[in-house]
């Protein structure tokens, strides 16, 4: 029942920020991407940080870029002092366009959580990151998935 319900919650929770974010033609991870670059020293990231971050793979983060690219939010570049890095910076549309989202996602997320009081915050987050540790150690302990279909082994 506490998976399912994590399933339900997510699901939710992506479905409330995808309409918050509707009129601004955005979804929950360009909002994620672009918050992330917002937030970070010089408005700048590492595709593999983002990748992180928002739990996507390297080649979805690609896409993504591409995307913050192409609508002017993000420049791509690449880094001095490693040319295998590109470095990911927000540029002054993007800038403007988090700067004037914001308000509106903090509404929501005070609404979000308007129910909960500091305790129980407190709580749920402490018992969130037992469960991230929980599941990151399940993870690295998984036996590797056989390289050909069980039909083909002897």
């Amino acid at each position: 029942m506490l998976t399912r319900m994590q399933f339900m919650i997510h699901k939710k929770l992506s479905e409330l920020m995808n309409h918050n974010l509707q009129p601004y033609d955005l979804n929950d991870t360009v909002w994620t991407a672009l918050m992330m670059l917002y937030s970070s020293p010089d408005n700048f990231i590492y595709p593999s940080d983002l990748s992180h971050v928002i739990a996507s793979s390297r080649t979805n983060v690609t896409r993504l870029a591409d995307e913050m690219v192409e609508r002017g939010w993000v420049s791509r570049q690449g880094c001095e002092s490693d040319r295998r890095k590109i470095i990911l910076t927000l540029t002054p549309a993007g800038l403007t366009l988090v700067e004037a989202i914001l308000p509106s996602q903090w509404q929501l997320y005070e609404t979000i959580w308007q129910d909960f009081n500091n305790e129980e915050k407190n709580l749920l987050e402490a018992l969130e990151h037992r469960f991230i540790q929980s599941l990151s150690k399940l993870h690295a302990n998984t036996i590797p998935v056989p390289s050909e279909p069980a039909s083909h082994r002897t």
